[in-house]
This record gives structure tokens, sequence and C-alpha cells, in this order.
């Protein structure tokens, strides 16, 4: 009984996690950490970051002016890359770093 008990267990685990990578894979909005950073309404200019993004080889996802996890994931890189503080936002410092002259 044991083990068919820790075979039930074992199955429930990779079940959750079967649905937690799914969950992972979403394109939705990623929240913001700081209630004091907001994410752009304005899905045009979320594309023309993606865009941009492509330009220099950070993104190749869809750019469809939804800030998902793909986007989240380039806008980082291309911080990284240049020594800006890391937080996968669109913020007035990574539209100029972009050369975007947008507003949010």
């Amino acid at each position: 009984m044991r083990r068919q008990s820790m075979a039930e267990i074992s199955r429930l685990l990779l079940l959750i996690g079967m649905i937690a990578a799914l969950g992972a894979c979403s394109d939705e909005q990623i929240p913001p950490a700081d209630s004091r950073v907001t994410y752009p309404q304005n899905h045009a200019v979320v594309r023309e970051v993606q865009i941009a993004l492509r330009n220099r080889g950070y993104y190749a996802g869809i750019t469809d002016g939804f800030l998902g996890q793909d986007t989240g994931i380039a806008i980082q890189r291309f911080q990284m890359d240049h020594g800006r503080r890391v937080k996968p936002v669109i913020d007035r410092s990574l539209l100029v770093s972009l050369g975007i002259k947008s507003s949010l």
C-alpha cells in the first residue's frame, strides 16, 4: 500500500509541475514587482520596444504589443548587456536607450 501511495504522490507532483510549466509559458503580462512601476497600456509602445529589441538581436517573438515573458526576458538581456538595472519593465530609461521617442 505504501508503494502505491508514493506512486500516486509522484504522479501528482509531476502533474503540478506540468501545470506550473504551462503557466510559465503564457504570454500574460508580468505583474510589477514594485507597485510604483506601471506597464504601458499603449500596445503600440510595447510593439515599438519589441521591434527595437528584435532589430538588435534580443527578441525573436511575435511583435504583438503585449509585454509577455519573452519580451521581459529580451528587455532584461538588453539591460544586462548595456550595464543598466535589470528589470523586465518598459520605462522611460529603456525607451531612451532603444532610441524610441514615444511617451508612456
